[in-house]
């Protein structure tokens, strides 16, 4: 299906800023506990074991229910599950800002990780599905940098917020996300008519399941996010060797390197943009990755330099999501399933959230930072080579199409033609036209 021209020459930028906003509006959600933890363990008389809680909560739902998610999306439409997501978080946190033990604490946070894991499985998928392909290279890098942009927002506004208390962070928290559910119901992107279950809705799920490319972007989501998380995880260490004398220089510290990642989401936005192909894109900066992680390990730094040398691996690693983001139209089996291609993806990010931190202190108690850095390293190192797997496979006699390619694909060679008229066709309705696509 051609791209209507004045659909062509129409910015993507309004709409892309509209979604990335309900990305950072969550991104608010997550990071809000770990400013606010010791707070409430005062308020709340919390042990240390059951706050821990409150900051793996999203983790855990993100790790056992990004695939549910992802085909609710395909199911529902990515537009409602996004308004829904936004919403639940509200709601959930109102009812955290109102709770009175930890037990209703942590209930609520894991609604709200429902939420989270709703909105940022959604909105990358209307990026794709009305941003034209051969533009969403910054697009989507926009939308990767919400997590570094919302996470370093709520360190540097939490300690004005929490002089107040840890509830007001909560209240203002709830005010933002239902705020913005009605906006987005406002004006965020009709996604065509929804996939609703049929008799054959088991074919491309299936399909999905156990194609090469969404689980290769499983895998290389899953190990980034478990080195990032591995070193960065322990970067309170590194604080602590003397460089913040107090939580507000802390937190300004912690915010500044995790902004950094922002700027390498910006820049691998910029790099892709310039033709470089995503895959190689994730094997070099893994490979960065791997060799500031081992230098990271040098037993004479100083903490400055080790700092710095944290902060320049989440600005390489930070090139990473967004090559992801972009692959997955291209992925997808098929386009009913981008929502599903993009859940898998998440499954894979918060299984290494939760696995990284873990291993990282485990490997640091056992080993010290040589047995952290090699740790790291070989994660990076196995995600170089799964990231061949996100390389096109001629077929006999034909050249394959990528995500990326401008020309409309033949209306005799498009199952597209046969459709019902809906958005601009994306790279996910592109590739699909191809020699690679499967009869369902």
């Amino acid at each position: 299906m051609n791209t209507p021209k004045g659909a062509a020459r129409e910015s993507p930028w309004p709409m892309t800023l509209l979604l990335v906003g309900a990305g950072l509006v969550s991104a608010v959600q997550l990071g809000k506990a770990p400013a606010a933890m010791q707070a409430m363990q005062v308020a709340l008389g919390l042990p240390l074991e059951r706050a821990a809680w409150l900051l793996s909560a999203f983790g855990v739902v993100g790790a056992l229910f990004g695939i549910a998610i992802g085909t609710a999306t395909d199911r529902l439409g990515a537009r409602r599950t996004l308004v829904a997501g936004l919403a639940l978080q509200g709601a959930a946190s109102a009812a955290g800002a109102a709770a009175q033990n930890a037990t209703l604490l942590i209930a609520s946070r894991l609604v709200e990780g429902v939420g989270f894991l709703a909105v940022i499985v959604a909105a990358p998928a209307l990026i794709a599905r009305v941003v034209p392909a051969s533009r969403a290279a910054g697009p989507m890098a926009a939308w990767s940098a919400f997590m570094p942009a919302g996470m370093a927002l709520v360190l540097l506004a939490s300690p004005w917020l929490l002089a107040a208390g840890w509830r007001v962070l909560w209240w203002v928290g709830s005010g933002l996300a239902l705020g913005y559910a009605a906006l987005a119901a406002w004006r965020a992107p009709r996604d065509g008519t929804k996939h609703s279950p049929s008799r054959g809705s088991a074919l491309p799920l299936r399909r999905t399941l156990l194609a090469r490319g969404p689980l290769a972007l499983l895998l290389l989501f899953m190990l980034y996010a478990g080195a990032w998380f591995a070193l960065f995880g322990l970067l309170p260490v590194v604080l602590d060797g003397g460089l913040a004398a107090t939580p507000a220089q802390a937190n300004m510290l912690t915010a500044l390197a995790i902004a950094s990642g922002g700027a390498g989401n910006l820049a691998g936005g910029a790099l892709l943009a310039r033709g470089m192909r995503p895959a190689s894109l994730v094997a070099g900066a893994l490979g960065v990755c791997a060799l500031l992680a081992l230098s990271v390990a040098m037993e004479s730094l100083g903490a400055w330099p080790r700092y710095w040398l944290v902060v320049a691996f989440a600005t390489v690693a930070g090139l990473v999501p967004p090559a992801l983001f972009a692959e997955a139209p291209a992925q997808a089996p098929h386009a009913s399933t981008l929502g599903l291609t993009l859940g898998m993806m998440m499954q894979g990010n918060n299984l290494g959230l939760v696995a990284g931190p873990a291993a990282g202190a485990a490997l640091i108690a056992t080993g010290g930072w040589l047995a952290l850095a090699a740790g790291v390293a070989a994660l990076a190192g196995t995600g170089i080579v799964a990231s061949v797997c996100l390389l096109p496979r001629p077929v006999a006699g034909t050249r394959t199409p990528r995500a990326t390619e401008t020309q409309a694909p033949q209306a005799h060679h498009s199952p597209a033609a046969s459709r019902p008229m809906g958005p601009p066709a994306t790279g996910a309705d592109r590739v699909r036209s191809g020699p690679r696509q499967h009869s369902t």
